[in-house]
């Protein structure tokens, strides 16, 4: 058994998994330092450890030893190809969301200004429905993304891959909605709290936001 050339493998297959460092010490319950220890070949992976380790990394724990090539080089296509699926799909999702929140936002913060009734052009309907139809576009797109990540790995690895992108998303998304929002309660009775309730909802949502980002740390 080499280390040097198990630590190879094992940054070569970290690369080709998309998992930085810090991510596959996360899925192997192990520290940075120990796999970068591994990399470098100033370690040797607990024998126990070696089981998780080709599963996470698809590789076979002969090679892992030995440093032969086997069968897993065959599933390297298919993974780098659901990951760049991926990373298009959430830019799409992005691009879409940026989209509709800018629309969106500068129509509903414009019609506030400028007009005393909830709908009074053609226009804010038809520029609400589209911020609304590219709302839910976006969110799909992700959600396809996601459901392709499924192929390949496992709920605790996508968490690793998504859940960031995922909030990131989830913020973008919320602005259209949280505009249409503070639209409506301007012309109720709540009209003059309109700033403060939308700052309460916006805290609300970034409240949300950081709970769900630590349950996802929590899941790893």
């Amino acid at each position: 058994m080499d280390a040097k050339t198990t630590g190879a493998i094992i940054a070569q297959r970290r690369k080709v998994m998309g998992l930085n460092q810090t991510q596959l010490a996360e899925l192997l319950n192990v520290s940075n330092r120990t796999v970068s220890k591994w990399e470098n070949g100033d370690g040797f992976p607990d024998i126990t450890l070696l089981p998780e380790i080709s599963k996470v990394l698809s590789v076979s724990i002969d090679e892992l030893l030995t440093g032969k090539e086997s069968q897993h080089k065959a599933k390297e296509a298919p993974v780098k190809s659901t990951q760049n699926l991926f990373h298009i799909l959430y830019a799409l999702s992005l691009i879409l969301g940026i989209f509709s929140a800018v629309l969106g936002v500068v129509t509903e913060i414009y019609s506030i200004w400028a007009f005393p009734v909830l709908f009074y052009t053609h226009w804010e309907i038809i520029f609400v429905a589209v911020s609304l139809f590219t709302t839910v576009l976006s969110a799909m797109l992700f959600s396809v993304g996601i459901i392709r990540l499924h192929v390949e790995y496992s709920k605790k690895e996508i968490l690793l891959k998504a859940g960031k992108k995922g909030l990131i998303l989830a913020g973008v998304l919320m602005l259209f909605p949280l505009s249409f929002a503070a639209r409506i309660i301007d012309f109720s009775r709540w009209g003059n709290y309109t700033v403060y309730i939308m700052a309460v909802l916006i805290l609300i949502t970034v409240s949300i936001g950081i709970l769900i980002s630590r349950k996802l740390g929590d899941k790893k």
